[in-house]
C-alpha cells in the first residue's frame, strides 16, 4: 500500500512541476549539437575537384593560351602522360611542376618525353594509386637572373649586399581528375619511338 502512494505521489509530481519535459528539450538539443558535430563522418561529401578538358584552351598569365590535346593514366606504371599545345608568343624554355592531392607536399617527378613547335609531351611518374586529382604548374624560365636587393627584403641589414635569383614565371596551371582522365590497363609501355602523340 505504503508503495502505490510513492509511486501516486510521484505521478502527481511529474505532472504538477514538469521538469521531465525540460529534461527531453535538453536531451534533444544535445543529440542534434552531437550529430553536427559528427556528420563528418557518417555524411559523405565531396570537395569539387578541377579538371582541365581536352582541346579547352586556357589563358596563361603571361601570354597564350595552354591546351591540353591527350591525357593518358597508365596504372601499371603508375604514370601519366599529357600532350600540352602551348600558343605562347615568347621562345622561353618551359619547365613543368607537378602535384597530386593524396600527397599535396611531394612534387611528383616530370619527364619531357618530346618538345617541337609549341608541343610537349611530358610524363609525371610516381603517381599513388588514388591520387583523385592532379594539378600541373607550367613555369616560362628566362635566361637572365634578377638581381634583388637584400635590404631592400631585410631593413635591419646594415651591409648592402645583392643575390641572384633565377625568375620563373607561372604561364598556367592545368589540372587532372582522376574520375575523368582516360585510363590504360593492362597494355604494355610504349617507347618513344612508335608512339604517336598527336
Amino acid at each position: 500500500m505504503a508503495f502505490k502512494k510513492q509511486l501516486a505521489d510521484y505521478r502527481f509530481n511529474l505532472n504538477h512541476n514538469q521538469p521531465w519535459k525540460y529534461t527531453v528539450v535538453l536531451i534533444f538539443f544535445f543529440i542534434g549539437f552531437l550529430s553536427l558535430l559528427t556528420s563528418k563522418f557518417y555524411l559523405k561529401t565531396e570537395d569539387p575537384l578541377y579538371h582541365t578538358k581536352t582541346y579547352e584552351a586556357v589563358s596563361s598569365n603571361i601570354t597564350g593560351t595552354g591546351t591540353i590535346e591527350n591525357r593518358v593514366y597508365q596504372p601499371a606504371t603508375d604514370s601519366l602522360d599529357m600532350v600540352i599545345k602551348m600558343d605562347q608568343t615568347d621562345e622561353e624554355e618551359v619547365s613543368f611542376v607537378a602535384q597530386e592531392k593524396a600527397n599535396p607536399n611531394i612534387k611528383l617527378p616530370v619527364h619531357l618525353l618530346y618538345e617541337d613547335d609549341g608541343y610537349y609531351v611530358v610524363r609525371i611518374s610516381d603517381l599513388s594509386p588514388n591520387w583523385e586529382a592532379l594539378a600541373s604548374d607550367l613555369y616560362q624560365e628566362t635566361e637572365e637572373k634578377e638581381t634583388v636587393n637584400v635590404d631592400d627584403v631585410t631593413s635591419d641589414s646594415e651591409t648592402d649586399s645583392t643575390e641572384e635569383i633565377d625568375a620563373h614565371a607561372l604561364i598556367t596551371t592545368l589540372y587532372s581528375d582522376q574520375r575523368k582522365t582516360k585510363s590504360e590497363e593492362g597494355k604494355e609501355q610504349k617507347t618513344n619511338k612508335n608512339m604517336r602523340f598527336w
